[in-house]
């Protein structure tokens, strides 16, 4: 673990804020163009690794690219599911490196029903110069 006092004294913004959003949202809008064109590879480029999802109280942690598989893809499909709508993405949170946000977005069915509604809590980091998605809440 990193020196505790160091975490929790907090840390100066040295970016724009305005730049880092932008930054954040450039990388979310990759991310939903990806999805929907089932570019598995192209949203791994969109995240940070290792990259962390909090399903309930379950914790689930990708050490690498390659988690999500086409039989992803495949299994939305057999659902009856034909694109994501995104609902709002609004800023919570801006500090040095780190940009928090509610994610809200709703799956669609072929007939044009909503299959299901999704608010969440994404974290994208900046690291390696790039922003990136690092951690989800479900």
């Amino acid at each position: 673990m990193s020196d505790y006092i160091s975490i929790f004294k907090g840390g100066k913004i040295n970016q724009d804020q305005e730049e880092m959003i932008n930054g954040v949202m450039n990388c979310m809008d990759k991310f939903a163009i990806c999805f929907e064109n089932e570019d598995i590879a192209g949203m791994d480029e969109c995240c940070h690794f290792p990259h962390y999802l909090i399903s309930g109280n379950e914790v689930i942690c990708w050490r690498e690219k390659g988690q999500i598989t086409k039989k992803f893809f495949q299994d939305l499909k057999s659902q009856g599911f034909a694109k994501t709508i995104v609902d709002y993405r609004e800023v919570i949170l801006v500090c040095e490196n780190k940009v928090h946000l509610k994610y809200g977005y709703s799956r669609v069915a072929i007939d044009g029903t909503i299959m299901s509604r999704h608010n969440n809590v994404w974290i994208l980091t900046y690291l390696d110069k790039k922003w990136g998605i690092q951690f989800r809440s479900y």
